[in-house]
């Protein structure tokens, strides 16, 4: 086989950029009898062995002539010539093929009939199956899900089916015997077939697009994916290899009549296309969720009460996470590089603006992954594992789940890793700064992205010096800085992993260290390896086919399978995916430059991978992503995401807003879970699930007053007559701190469980 635009094989072996030559062949075939008076020998035709087709290189003679080639006989050597040029003339012999030699060239046409008349039976029986599936097709939801597909249909299905192969298996052996007739060489009918041999894998796109028969069980379709990838691998490896030479030529004159401008700009205008597209997508789609009054307190309230603090001169404290003490927060977490977007913020003080930032980041993340892929990979191939990634449907549940720091984060890893393979070192120092300061864990991740650099040769200084700071800052910073702070619960998340007589991280480094085995079985259960299946599946497992991209696992694998305490770290729906995914996609692109770099086909390989990630990344999204703006089929935490906007939500939010307009901007407020991220833009905000704490203001929403102890507080505050009712609006309601409370009681009656 040959690389896609190479020579096609003949009968023979050889090339059709080798048949031919410009010697001279022999006069006859016989053998010797003597030689006459001249010296001349006497040849006497006798019958010979056909000899074989050998490919001679052309005479020096100057001629200027295409070389061509005769049927030597190897059996009748060449006659003695005079004069100068019997040397330049003279024709290599080779040896008669051996009995042998003739039974496994028959073996192995016998093998090529064989290999060419089974494809061309499975690629009319897809083709048969493909229509079925997609035609009068009722019955596939079912049948994927139950296997309930009546007798009398399932057989004629399978009729069909074996029609269908029994039809394409003689038509297959048709042509082989008009490829006899006619001189052709089977093998290149079998390569044509191989070359459309992806049209088996056409069958299975009606089924896994059956978005009906998937919804709710990802663990299904993620395990049916693993075989499909394994065959899609095969088949466009073949494919690739095989392309005929017509079609090659075909291919080469369209490329030469595109325009130069779309193959130099063409695909960074795709990448930036689908960036800006993902922004104004999930910024539109982000803000209205809030609208819906669907994000909470926890997270969105926190974090927006925690700039908005930034803004005011207060940093890391928080008054919804610790009431009583708001500077414990930085003993829970450091988020210090938020901070960052208070320029931004400042224009618009509201939890909308932290919205739309984290989905802006997220979505341009996509420019410093071409940047980086581009190096190691054609343009092209870039942009399109950044359009997978814009794809990516456990990114698109981060994003919908409330506002946090490590999806934000994911553009300045990616940004640093672009910088420092570009050389671009003020840039790399400002991303590497950015990202470091995000989260109090994020260094884990730059600091093994710096020992990778370092421990590959590439950019070694650079690595050098993200390993060493990333490395020094975490352990100050969450070691002694965070610990004097406060004790928070985050280390009991790894309480199964404490050494004994010990707690904490270093307790379960000391696990880890000594007892490996023990710890990968227990973070390697079914939960985790499901996890694991949401992360690979869509990049059809690129990193993991070089051990030594298996570096890019390291820093979700400490931070999220370890966590055997606290489920949401190993669901894909939550912001902690992203851990995993700037790291993933950076590996990804190496194995497609590696894979690309291997002698012979390597190319031809990397392009089968990218198109199976294509075709995984595509399935996946289709069913799971927010593209489709499917109800219910996008998940943001435990929540399905829903596109709709009803008018009574409309309705409410505006109610949300008139009542928000009572409140001054200075005055404290406590709130419930999900109207509370619309009054959270101030100094002193609470959730009321965990007490009134005396806030002025208590705005309350009647269908959130059972999540955890909120119904118990919101009794206790307006029944002691500290509050009372100042105004209704739907369903929610304002209280004021010393207001009359000769309304509560009617309130109180109506919204009796």
């Amino acid at each position: 086989m040959t690389e896609p635009g190479g020579p096609l094989t003949n009968g023979s072996g050889s090339s059709d950029e080798t048949r031919g030559g410009n010697a001279a062949a022999p006069p006859s075939t016989g053998t010797v009898q003597g030689t006459r008076e001249d010296g001349s020998a006497v040849v006497v035709d006798a019958p010979s062995p056909v000899a074989p087709s050998i490919p001679v290189a052309p005479a020096g003679d100057g001629s200027g002539q295409e070389p061509t080639t005769e049927a030597v006989s190897p059996s009748a050597p060449e006659p003695a010539r005079d004069g100068p040029d019997d040397a330049a003339e003279a024709t290599t012999t080779a040896p008669a093929p051996s009995l042998a030699d003739a039974k496994e060239a028959r073996a192995t046409r016998w093998g090529v009939g064989a290999r060419s008349i089974t494809l061309s039976g499975l690629i009319v029986m897809a083709m048969v199956a493909l229509g079925q599936l997609s035609y009068q097709s009722d019955w596939v939801t079912g049948e994927l899900v139950n296997n309930e597909l009546s007798m009398p249909q399932r057989m004629a299905f399978i009729i069909s089916l074996v029609g269908g192969l029994a039809l394409g298996a003689l038509g297959g052996a048709a042509v082989l015997l008009v490829a006899r007739r006619k001189g052709w060489a089977w093998e290149v009918v079998e390569r044509y077939n191989w070359f459309l041999s992806p049209v088996l894998l056409l069958p299975l796109l009606p089924q896994l697009l059956r978005v009906s028969a998937w919804h709710e069980r990802h663990e299904e379709l993620l395990t049916v994916l693993i075989p499909v990838i394994l065959v899609s691998l095969v088949v466009l490896r073949r494919s690739f290899e095989s392309v005929p030479e017509p079609v090659t030529r075909l291919v080469e004159r369209v490329k030469r009549r595109i325009p130069p401008v779309v193959n130099r700009r063409g695909p960074f205008a795709v990448v930036l296309a689908a960036s800006l597209f993902y922004v104004l997508f999930f910024s539109f789609y982000t803000v209205r969720w809030h609208y819906k009054l669907r994000t909470h307190n926890f997270d969105v309230g926190i974090n927006d009460n925690l700039l908005f603090g930034g803004l005011k001169g207060v940093f890391m404290h928080s008054t919804v996470a610790f009431p009583d003490d708001p500077g414990r927060y930085l003993g829970a977490h450091a988020k210090v590089g938020g901070y960052l977007f208070l320029p931004l913020y400042a224009l618009y003080p509201h939890a909308e603006t932290l919205l739309v930032t984290e989905s802006a980041l997220l979505g341009l993340g996509a420019l410093p992954l071409f940047g980086f892929a581009r190096r190691f990979v054609s343009d092209w191939a870039a942009a399109l594992l950044c359009l997978a990634y814009v794809c990516y449907y456990p990114m698109h549940s981060a994003n919908f789940y409330e506002v946090n720091h490590v999806p934000m984060a994911a553009f300045f890893v990616l940004a640093t890793a672009w910088a420092a393979e570009a050389r671009r070192w003020v840039l790399f120092s400002v991303c590497f700064l950015s990202a470091l300061l995000m989260r109090e864990d994020l260094p884990i991740g730059l600091a093994v992205m710096g020992g990778f650099m370092l421990l590959a040769g590439h950019r070694p200084v650079a690595g050098l010096v993200m390993a060493a700071v990333s490395s020094v800052w975490f352990v100050v910073l969450r070691f002694v800085v965070m610990d004097a702070v406060a004790d928070w619960w985050f280390p009991s998340m790894y309480k199964e992993l404490w050494a004994p007589g010990e707690k904490g991280f270093v307790s379960v480094l000391k696990t880890l260290v000594t007892n490996p085995l023990f710890v990968f079985g227990k973070i390697m259960g079914q939960r985790q390896l499901i996890y694991l299946l949401h992360l690979f599946v869509p990049i059809a497992f690129l990193p993991v086919r070089r051990w030594y991209l298996w570096a890019a696992f390291v820093p979700g694998a400490i931070l999220t399978l370890l966590a055997t305490e606290y489920k949401p770290v190993t669901l894909y729906s939550f912001q902690y995916v992203m851990h995993w995914t700037p790291y993933l996609f950076l590996a990804a692109a190496l194995a497609l430059g590696a894979i690309a770099k291997a002698p012979g086909l390597g190319k031809t390989h990397a392009r089968a991978a990218l198109g199976t990630m294509l075709l995984a990344s595509f399935v996946l999204t289709f069913n799971y992503g927010a593209f489709p703006r499917r109800e219910g089929s996008l998940k943001g935490g435990y929540f399905n995401i829903e596109f709709t906007y009803s008018d009574a939500e409309r309705r409410r939010h505006e109610d949300v807003l008139a009542l928000r307009k009572l409140v001054p901007p200075d005055a404290s407020v406590v709130a419930t879970e999900n109207v509370g991220p619309h009054f959270s833009s101030r100094l002193k905000f609470y959730a009321l699930r965990r007490g009134s704490y005396h806030a002025d203001y208590l705005v309350a929403e009647r269908d959130k007053l059972d999540l955890a102890d909120t119904r118990k507080h919101f009794r206790r505050a307006v029944t002691s007559g500290e509050y009372g009712l100042l105004e209704t609006r739907g369903r929610i309601a304002l209280f004021k701190r010393g207001y009359s409370t000769a309304k509560n009681a009617k309130l109180i009656a109506e919204w009796q469980p």
